[in-house]
């Protein structure tokens, strides 16, 4: 009779379990493939939102400073007044002295300071007295103030108009300047 044939060419003693030591390294490295990958995701889609709440609060500064610049158009005619605190979101420059430009009244400043970092009430000027833009759909509305620079030889006066706006995350702030002659 005929011995079986067996498969077995190894006899249990013999058996080390190589083969699972390698398929544990293999898993291994393929977990920390994912953590890795699933981190680089994350990071990736945390720089797209900032980015793109910076682009929205940048929208907004823009339409805030297009509104202060078509709020200095209206000044012709009207006596309008910069005060040190920006009220009503007008103010005078840094160190101006009372004066009176045609319509314009300028109030003395004593601080110093720029007007879009004075602090009024221990928040900047700009965040306290701003001019709001309205119907602008965020929960902290975008603000602009326009501060009397100087008037030219030719009677043109140089207003500075800065805008401020927030984005969805409290930390994104855009600030913008321009500069604008009016006659």
């Amino acid at each position: 009779m005929r011995k079986p044939y067996s498969l077995n060419f190894m006899h249990k003693s013999s058996q080390q379990g190589f083969s699972l030591f390698i398929v544990l390294m293999v898993m291994i490295v393929v977990a920390f493939f994912v953590v890795s990958v699933t981190q680089s995701y994350n990071t990736e889609q945390r720089i797209s939102t900032n980015d793109a709440d910076h682009k929205f609060a940048s929208a907004l500064a823009e339409a805030a400073l297009r509104a202060g610049e078509r709020r200095i158009a209206g000044f012709y005619g009207n006596i309008i007044t910069f005060k040190q605190n920006c009220e009503e979101g007008l103010c005078s420059s840094a160190n101006a002295t009372q004066k009176n430009v045609g319509d314009v009244r300028i109030e003395a400043d004593s601080t110093g300071e720029v007007a879009w970092h004075r602090l009024c009430d221990k928040q900047t000027c700009l965040e306290l007295n701003g001019k709001e833009l309205n119907n602008s759909g965020v929960r902290k509305k975008p603000r602009y103030i326009i501060e009397y620079i100087n008037t030219q030889e030719d009677s043109s006066m140089i207003y500075r108009v800065t805008a401020k706006a927030w984005g969805k995350n409290a930390n994104t702030t855009v600030t913008l300047q321009s500069y604008v002659s009016a006659n």
